[in-house]
């Protein structure tokens, strides 16, 4: 995929004055993945005014602070809409304590300044997952069944060159995960591959990519079922990009 192009399906809004400043703060690392729209807590959120930042969006972001009520008032009524148009919806809560309060949303992260880069890496992965760029892509409903859960979400991400093989790969991935949430379902899980197009020849990859599924599920602990995705990008800097995502 070009980097300019958007994916249409996807879009960010920022909530409230902390919403924006996250949104802000991000914008550079996501705004080639979607549409970006800012909510201050003063306007009319009605339900016209949802639908239409509804329209056509199938999987929706929303930076917000759960301290500020208003915003989260915002949060759970976009988010309702959201739900009965079958819109997967993401919050990025930048609030330091835990949201006691119930929202409307399918998954909820803490965003801070630990998590940001590897939360945004697996974000875009997993929104170039479902594009038909994607040589191997995965279905929206599997994304959907993945982060619908009512328990807890681990995911991590990784960079790496040639000269790390698939078993060091899988250890740095492991040791990284990044865990939201504390108790686990362990029945999905989600394997994000991006090789760069010079990476290793063209009949190799997936030779490479079921030798680094295996070592992946091999090290599992829990039975998961397991869907992935094959990104190619036309780079010549010879790296592979793993994320994962697990219930």
């Amino acid at each position: 995929m070009n980097e300019i192009e958007k994916i249409e399906s996807a879009k960010m809004i920022g909530i409230g004055e902390d919403g924006i400043k996250t949104l802000d703060s991000i914008s550079d690392k996501i705004v080639h993945n979607m549409d970006l729209e800012k909510i201050t807590v003063n306007q009319d959120v009605d339900k016209d005014y949802v639908r239409e930042l509804l329209d056509g969006v199938d999987v929706l972001f929303l930076t917000h602070n759960s301290e500020d009520k208003k915003s989260l008032q915002i949060v759970n009524a976009i988010g309702y809409m959201a739900d009965e148009r079958r819109v997967l919806s993401v919050g990025l809560d930048s609030a330091k304590k835990e949201n006691k309060d119930d929202v409307n949303l399918n998954r909820e992260f803490k965003i801070n300044d630990e998590n940001t880069d590897t939360l945004l890496n697996v974000m875009n992965m997993l929104l170039d997952s479902i594009s038909d760029s994607c040589m191997i892509n995965i279905d929206l409903s599997d994304l959907k069944e993945t982060l619908c859960s009512e328990k807890g979400i681990k995911y991590s991400c990784g960079e790496f060159d040639k000269s790390v093989n698939n078993d060091g790969i899988v250890n740095v991935l492991l040791e990284n995960t990044i865990e939201s949430g504390e108790e686990f379902v362990g029945k999905k899980q989600v394997i994000l591959v991006e090789m760069d197009s010079n990476y290793c020849e063209e009949e190799k990859m997936l030779i490479i990519l079921n030798d680094l599924l295996m070592k992946i599920q091999d090290s599992n602990k829990e039975s998961y079922e397991t869907i992935f995705s094959l990104y190619i990008r036309e780079k010549s800097q010879e790296k592979i990009k793993i994320g994962l995502v697990c219930n």
